[in-house]
């Protein structure tokens, strides 16, 4: 070859090098870029972020770059591996927000940062994007990252907003995670700012819900595109433009309240008066009174340095003027990060004043619903049972009237005709179910031959199943409440489903080291009992629990709820007053974790018969 033929041949493969980096192989992982690339795009949660964009790529590299005016980021990914995440992290209205956005390929060069792309990343890695981000490059885990992957996880997505996004004028044909948009200025941003996102690390499982209306559609992270044939939508009712604009403004108040309720707490308890100018007249959480919940809450050390995350504003109900209500659920954290508490259904109001502030949950009843796995230690095979524990407690009769005779629990896995719960004779305690000594609803339990309800039943239960209790008089008439819900009934969500028999026999229940034994817990009348146990989930509070009755009916009980040490064990002590009269004929005690999924797992010390 003479050289002039030889100097062509090097450059046509100079340009043929050049054009397979800048491709980066199609959907491809491991393809590292040797020409200098740069990936943009719009990084905002409906305003634009003010913060910093980081990009991560297959091996584990990573960039920080500072977001630019209006939510615009440019970040160089020169001689990175594709694919890359991003994780956009900032402050909207003083609020921070962290959300993730994904490119398979370096010349998918326009990627936008939102809390729907966050939701893509979710669905392709099965998990929330946070947990994924922190991960990715390890263990092979890009693998799923796939561009086939990715589109799908986008259509899906678009498919399920596609009402709402018409109805504020976004094209149907858009690529929510490629399409430029200008915040304050585009109909996908007016779209942003309505659609809400919540993340439950928990169950894995995505709330989507718009500010406007009631729809509230779940996205279950682990199940994949090609398996959600027909997904549920959001419903385009009440959405508008201008509708959407004013929901905006009061999102932010929303959030607000909620950031100057729990910065009473940032570095110490706070007097109980300066809780109360935070809620309505009308507050009412779990048949607690503004008064009881600022008493409580400002004598709770839990709280302090405490904050609130995963804040979701289900909905803004503007149907009446001088009531306009936003319907919200969060997570309560301890200082160390430890969930306190999951809220479900708080409402925050807005007085005819323009301040907006707490209003509880407005129910009249104190109620919880959530799967309950028991393994009892005093039974010689250490009995394990599964099922459902539905509590309700009613503290002020007065606030309902006094007219409940009892309540029927409906939902997925219970019997047709539903559960009928008890009141107590004592005031304040747990109902009970109607012919039984306790509320718990036992669905497989292993020291019995026949299981009350077959494995396959429970796990045919579906995530995020809602159970609904209604009150009803002694004539069997459903009862109206005078506040809060005026039919008398309220729905609770239950991330995930009891364990099946199987399933239960197979997990990991909290380990009591101390007291020993049923034999050693036999001897404790009164005083101090050590308690010490292991296997609890460190990310979230447990409980334990101490209790004992008389055959003359002097029953007394404590109960604490506490942070695991990081190792998963708990070193406490619980103390009961002396028997007043009476020979104690029953005593109890257990230590409860709270799973990933916000099952409890309870290991128990139960002798004598139940009062």
């Amino acid at each position: 070859m003479d050289s002039r033929l030889k100097r062509i041949s090097l450059a046509l493969a100079s340009v043929a090098l050049f054009t397979l980096a800048g491709c980066g192989g199609g959907g491809g992982s491991g393809n590292t870029n040797t020409s200098s690339t740069t990936i943009s795009g719009t990084a905002a949660v409906g305003a634009p972020l003010v913060g910093t964009v980081t990009v991560r790529d297959a091996l584990g590299a990573t960039k920080t770059v500072t977001i630019g005016d209006n939510g615009a980021y440019l970040v160089d990914v020169t001689g990175m591996t594709a694919p890359f995440i991003f994780r956009a992290s900032g402050t909207v209205n003083s609020q921070t927000y962290t959300v993730h956005s994904i490119a398979t390929t370096a010349d998918d060069n326009k990627i936008n940062i939102t809390q729907l792309t966050d939701l893509v990343v979710a669905n392709i890695a099965g998990q929330i994007a946070q947990n994924y981000f922190d991960k990715f490059g390890q263990n092979g885990n890009t693998s799923v990252a796939t561009k086939a992957a990715v589109d799908a996880e986008v259509a899906k997505l678009k498919e399920k907003l596609l009402p709402v996004l018409t109805a504020l004028g976004v094209d149907a044909s858009i690529d929510l995670l490629r399409t430029p948009f200008t915040p304050k200025a585009s109909a996908l941003d007016t779209a942003l700012d309505a659609i809400q996102v919540s993340m439950d690390s928990s169950s894995n499982i995505a709330t989507i819900s718009t500010l406007l209306n009631s729809t509230i559609i779940s996205d279950d992270l682990t199940v994949k595109a090609a398996n959600e044939p027909n997904p549920p939508t959001l419903s385009s009712d009440n959405i508008s433009t201008g509708a959407v604009a004013t929901a905006t403004t009061d999102a932010a108040a929303v959030r607000k309240v909620l950031a100057d309720f729990i910065g009473k707490f940032t570095t110490g308890l706070p007097a109980s008066a300066n809780i109360t100018p935070l809620l309505t007249s009308g507050f009412l959480l779990q048949d607690m009174n503004g008064t009881n919940f600022a008493n409580t809450v400002s004598s709770n050390s839990s709280l302090v340095g405490g904050s609130i995350s995963n804040i979701t504003i289900h909905q803004i109900d503007y149907s009446d003027p001088a009531k306009i209500t936003a319907r919200v659920s969060f997570t309560l954290l301890d200082k160390n990060g430890i969930e306190l508490e999951h809220e479900q259904s708080w409402r925050i109001r807005k007085g005819t004043d323009g301040v907006w502030r707490l209003h509880g949950d407005q129910r009249v009843l104190a109620l919880a619903a959530f799967p309950h796995m028991v393994k009892n230690l005093s039974t010689a095979q250490d009995c394990v049972t599964t099922g459902f524990e539905f509590e309700i407690q009613d503290f002020n009769t007065a606030n309902n009237g006094g007219t409940v005779a009892y309540v029927m629990v409906t939902g997925p896995g219970l019997p047709a005709t539903g559960l009928r719960y008890m009141p107590p004779t004592l005031a304040g305690a747990y109902w009970k179910i109607d012919g039984q000594s306790d509320g718990y609803y036992v669905m497989g339990n292993s020291c019995l031959s026949t299981q009350p309800v077959d494995d396959s039943t429970i796990a045919a239960i579906p995530d995020s199943s809602t159970y609904t209790f209604t009150a009803y008089s002694a004539a069997n008439v459903q009862v109206n409440f005078p506040s809060g819900t005026s039919t008398g009934v309220y729905g609770l969500s239950v991330p995930r489903r009891p364990l099946t028999l199987t399933e239960a026999k197979a997990a990991v229940f909290p380990v009591i080291s101390s007291p020993a034994s049923s034999a050693t817990f036999s001897t404790y009348t009164n005083g101090a009992l050590t308690v010490t146990a292991s296997n609890i989930n460190p990310t979230k509070y447990g409980r334990a629990y101490l209790a004992q009755n008389t055959d003359t009916g002097d029953f007394r009980s404590t109960e604490i709820d506490f942070a695991p040490k990081a190792d998963g064990t708990l070193n406490t002590s619980l103390s009961l007053a002396a028997a007043a009269s009476g020979n104690i004929n029953w005593r109890t005690m257990r230590v409860e974790s709270i799973d990933p999924s916000r099952r409890v797992m309870s290991s128990v010390y139960a002798l004598g018969t139940q009062p």
